[in-house]
């Protein structure tokens, strides 16, 4: 499975955070390079993320949420889902249209893959 971005905005803000704080994108947790994927993914809950993440861990207890969109609260379950080990987001909820937009739902799975296989899917060369 080839994982793809969601967007333009989502491969930039993911490729320089990880550019910019973790020094082995390779070394690094596969919960956190998912959890830190799925942030990026949308705009309001990137920005509201900066405070919350490290080089290597996101503090979700200090993630303000408030004012989210639909598609920006499932992107935060799903990366606290993954990061955490839980079960914060149902299958139900991904396969309602009316809830959650398909490109949304097609970067939830791309950060599972995230999850299983690491940073690797994303063919990423670290820099020298």
């Amino acid at each position: 499975m080839k994982v793809k971005f969601k967007n333009s905005f989502h491969r930039k803000a993911f490729t320089a955070f990880v550019s910019e704080n973790v020094k082995d994108p390779y070394a690094s947790r596969y919960e956190f390079v998912a959890a830190v994927f799925l942030l990026s993914a949308d705009k309001l809950l990137w920005k509201r993320s900066h405070g919350v993440l490290t080089g290597h861990s996101v503090n979700f207890k200090d993630l303000d949420i408030t004012g989210i969109s639909t598609e920006g609260y499932a992107l935060f379950k799903a990366a606290k889902a993954v990061y955490k080990g839980e079960s914060d987001i149902s299958l139900n909820e991904l396969c309602d249209p009316d809830l959650i937009d398909e490109p949304t739902v097609m970067t939830i799975f791309a950060g599972v893959a995230l999850l299983r296989n690491g940073i690797g899917m994303l063919n990423w060369k670290v820099k020298a």
